[in-house]
């Protein structure tokens, strides 16, 4: 191994402690979000689990009745689009080469924002994202609430199938550049705070190196339609307890046997997002269907099940702000906001109930 070698290798792991370091220290007690929390064990989904329970019971699903159930989820997401329900609403997509991903987002009627260095180098390109650059060419999105934030990070020097050549792409510095944009992804999550993010890689090394918290949900595609198997993960945070359409995996490992070399092409078909999966996350996710994540994500500070059960009590978002917005964000007294919620509910008629928090506590909430 020659001098410029080592340095790039100790360049690598330099970067990695240095963010990690970073991290820790925002983690403290005064820590002001929860955007980079450890799932609990009870939010970590294998669809594996879920699609051998169907499967057990009720056999697999042929291909065209999978297709059926996939179809009602793109008919969902367009009903909600001739409403305006979610005009109001910011998703940004980035590494979003073939638009797949957030394509029910925009069929759902949400603003969607697409980012990729192939289709615009200027604009596609996440390395030159910072403050100015959204507020110059996007004004900050006219203040309006970032939902969600998917990134599909290029995989190629984190996925496992590859680590034949992790030594030399350490080497080279491809492997810096890479952990450099996953970093750069959390700087944009944790300046936007969207009420959900996510990042999709295959199994490999991208949360070791790129600082992601534990891992939220695992799923093949055949356990949402497409009938071939890529093991896959996603990090981040939202509700992974995704629907399943199964279906025999017959095309097998088709990335590896269809879609093998080093084109850009062939990069782009190994890492389409899979159109099952991307209408599946959306059901699991959508703000019309699941109000209560925006909310809590925005007071993620608060109790969620409190959260929860305002929000099930009739509160609307814009009740709950002004009930809380003040006590949250400008006092930085979360037991008030908590309490002002509390004997809302009261008056409400809800009765009181207790629950147990993670960390053992028994709390009392309406």
């Amino acid at each position: 191994m020659n001098e410029n070698e080592i340095s790039r290798g100790a360049e690598l792991q330099q970067i990695v402690q240095r963010f990690a370091e970073a991290q820790k220290a925002m983690q403290g007690e005064a820590q002001i979000h929860h955007l980079f929390d450890a799932p609990r064990q009870e939010e970590v989904v294998r669809l594996a689990d879920k699609v051998a329970v169907y499967q057990k019971h009720n056999g697999w699903m042929t291909e065209r009745e999978a297709r059926d159930e996939i179809a009602q989820w793109q008919a969902h997401a367009a009903q909600q689009g001739e409403g305006a329900s979610n005009a109001d609403k910011i998703v940004l997509s980035l590494f979003d080469y073939t638009g797949a991903w957030s394509q029910p987002w925009v069929d759902a009627g949400y603003q969607v924002y697409r980012f990729d260095i192939q289709s615009d180098p200027e604009m596609g390109d996440v390395n030159a994202f910072s403050v100015e650059f959204f507020s110059d060419w996007f004004s900050d999105f006219d203040g309006l609430d970032i939902y969600a934030v998917l990134a599909a990070c290029p995989c190629t020097e984190f996925a496992g199938s590859g680590a034949r050549h992790f030594a030399a792409k350490d080497a080279d510095g491809r492997t810096v550049a890479a952990v450099e944009l996953v970093h750069q992804t959390l700087r944009v999550i944790e300046y936007f705070r969207p009420a959900l993010w996510a990042v999709e890689n295959p199994v490999g090394r991208i949360e070791k190196l790129g600082g992601l918290p534990p891992w939220r949900l695992s799923f093949d595609p055949f356990h949402l339609g497409d009938a071939y198997t890529k093991k896959t993960l996603i990090w981040g945070r939202f509700n992974a307890d995704l629907p399943i359409a199964p279906v025999w995996p017959s095309e097998g490992s088709k990335m590896h046997t269809r879609y093998g070399g080093k084109s850009q092409a062939t990069k782009n078909a190994r890492s389409a997002t899979p159109e099952g999966f991307a209408y599946g996350f959306f059901m699991a996710n959508n703000a019309e269907d699941h109000p209560a994540l925006a909310v809590a994500a925005k007071y993620d500070r608060l109790c969620s099940r409190l959260i929860a059960e305002a929000v099930a009590a009739g509160l609307r978002p814009s009740e709950i702000d002004e009930l809380v917005e003040d006590y949250y964000y400008f006092e930085l007294d979360d037991a008030a906001a908590e309490n002002t919620l509390r004997l809302e509910l009261a008056a409400r008629g809800r009765p009181l109930h207790s629950f147990q928090e993670p960390s053992g506590q028994v709390a009392m909430w309406l």
